[in-house]
């Protein structure tokens, strides 16, 4: 069987979808040697050097639709294969192949107004007609699947629910290195609390500020270090909000740095009100920081009993949540060690086994 694959988030820098599809493809080769896999992507992807694998690289600026539905599209044709895996929410316009889609969250069909106006039409009508016609629909959290199906975007029975990893680079580093990494930024002798993730308004960066800022007032040794691009809508005017002396701010932190970034802070806050999954609190719990999450969405499903929840945005929640996370060691102990004697269930392997597992049931189903 010939089967492609969507890469084009695969990148250098890569985030969120290009992160999963990425963790998935490193085992699911190997699982399946008998397929013959065709990787489309922008860039080459390193250490899928395979003989049953093949990679077209289309470097790529003009933006992901008009890559998806150009050069990508043609390439399928002329490939012509008996399964696309649509890894980016998304299927071709034109698509006339047997897929599997990815799909993280639908926010932009149950929230439109989150986004410009222009996206949420535009990308909101190509996710609900890529729903609709889709062979199999894979889905990171019961949240997301209820979602769907609250909304009538697909029919419930071709939504396969398959939860998320975390790689095994994601661990506490050594105390020395920690404590170089945070004197390289400035922050020796400081509490942080962190937060890594796309900026959008329904994670409540201010709000996480103003919270810290209140904290400050018993523990002025606090820090509070950003990271992810500000893609707020309507802008929030972030940059504004972090020119304070205690806060740190990037848009982006090397693969390498991130087990550092993670294993330095005391705290991961991550106030989201819509997640599919939420992969930054699961990456910092297995550095050994405590996250602390909005009680909603998947986050309260995929979090139960690994995190400290906040049950309301009002600042005061916030700053006890965060107050919590940082004095209470035995409730953080409780809880690395909870989430310790469980990895294994966010194994990529895992992940990559129970994919290719549909794949294969979706080969049987098929007439002859």
């Amino acid at each position: 069987m010939k089967i492609a694959v969507d890469c084009f988030e695969i990148v250098d820098k890569a985030t969120g979808a290009g992160r999963v599809i990425d963790n998935i493809l490193k085992y699911l080769l190997d699982l399946l040697p008998e397929h013959e896999f065709f990787l489309f992507c922008r860039e080459h992807i390193a250490g899928y050097s395979k003989n049953h694998v093949r990679q077209s690289v289309i470097p790529w600026e003009k933006g992901y639709l008009r890559w998806q539905n150009g050069p990508f599209w043609r390439g399928l044709k002329k490939v012509n294969p008996d399964l696309l895996i649509a890894s980016n929410y998304m299927l071709p316009f034109f698509n006339r192949w047997e897929s599997i889609l990815i799909v993280h969250d639908i926010s932009l069909i149950a929230h439109p107004e989150w986004y410009p106006k222009r996206v949420a039409m535009t990308r909101g009508f190509l996710l609900r007609r890529s729903l609709r016609k889709s062979n199999l629909i894979v889905v990171p959290s019961e949240f997301t699947k209820m979602e769907i199906i609250r909304l009538r975007a697909a029919e419930p029975d071709k939504i396969k629910l398959v939860s998320l990893g975390v790689e095994k680079s994601f661990k506490k580093c050594p105390l020395e290195g920690v404590l170089q990494w945070k004197k390289r930024k400035g922050l020796e002798n400081k509490k942080i609390i962190g937060y890594l993730g796309s900026i959008f308004n329904r994670r409540n960066v201010p709000e996480l500020i103003q919270a810290t800022e209140l904290l400050r007032k018993e523990f002025q040794d606090l820090a509070l270090y950003l990271v992810g691009k500000d893609l707020s809508h309507p802008p929030q005017g972030i940059a504004k909000l972090l020119e304070k002396e205690w806060m740190r701010w990037q848009e982006f932190i090397a693969e390498e740095e991130l087990p550092f970034f993670y294993s330095a802070i005391d705290a991961f806050a991550y106030l989201s009100e819509y997640e599919g999954f939420g992969l930054p609190p699961l990456e910092a719990l297995a550095c050994g920081a405590l996250p602390v999450v909005l009680n909603t969405s998947s986050l309260q499903e995929i979090f139960k009993d690994l995190a400290i929840m906040v049950n309301s945005t009002e600042i005061e929640a916030i700053k006890e949540a965060l107050k919590r996370a940082i004095t209470e060691d035995r409730i953080k102990q409780e809880i690395l060690n909870r989430f310790s004697q469980n990895r294994g269930k966010f194994s990529w392997q895992r992940v990559a086994s129970e994919f290719s597992l549909l794949i294969k049931n979706m080969q049987k189903e098929k007439p002859i």
